[in-house]
């Protein structure tokens, strides 16, 4: 990496949905949103994008729905959404997507969704909790268990298997 010696200069605005526009800043200066609702740090890429660096928004209103400053999100910008089901939403450049929410979308399956925490558990799939008919099946891996009758089953990526 090489650098040049420059000075820093930053932005901030501490107005709620306030991001900077591409134009009002350089590739690789910072600016700062303290606004409590949609807080981030933020930089303009290589390819004049604006990017930002912080935390996920967790509110039932996605990050930048009221813009002050600059429309739109940052590619890989997380929302925890809390009007629905808390489902965790990643900005792919067009539209919020669901993270891992495949078994709690069937609401009358599923009552629990639970990513394990390590490679031995589940091998980090997407475990699921259910009553009554099994949930869709999940990818290959997957994990599903009836909590009124003690089965298990995994998923070949086709079919449930009761193991």
């Amino acid at each position: 990496m090489t650098s040049t010696p420059v000075t820093l200069l930053s932005f901030r605005s501490g107005q709620a949905s306030d991001r900077p526009f591409s134009s009002s800043i350089t590739q690789g200066q910072l600016a700062l949103g303290f606004g409590a609702a949609d807080p981030g740090l933020y930089f303009l890429d290589s390819a004049n994008s604006v990017r930002k660096v912080g935390g996920s928004q967790y509110s039932a209103t996605a990050p930048n729905s009221t813009p002050q400053g600059q429309v739109g999100n940052s590619v890989g910008e997380l929302w925890a959404d809390t009007a629905v089901n808390n489902y965790l939403r990643v900005w792919n450049g067009a539209a919020w997507i669901k993270v891992g929410a495949g078994f709690a979308d069937n609401a009358g399956n599923a009552q629990t969704a639970d990513t394990a925490l390590s490679a031995d558990e589940c091998l980090g799939k997407i475990a699921t909790t259910f009553t009554g008919a099994l949930p869709p099946v999940g990818v290959a891996g997957s994990a599903a268990f009836n909590t009124a009758t003690g089965a298990f089953y995994m998923s070949n990526g086709a079919a449930w298997v009761l193991i």
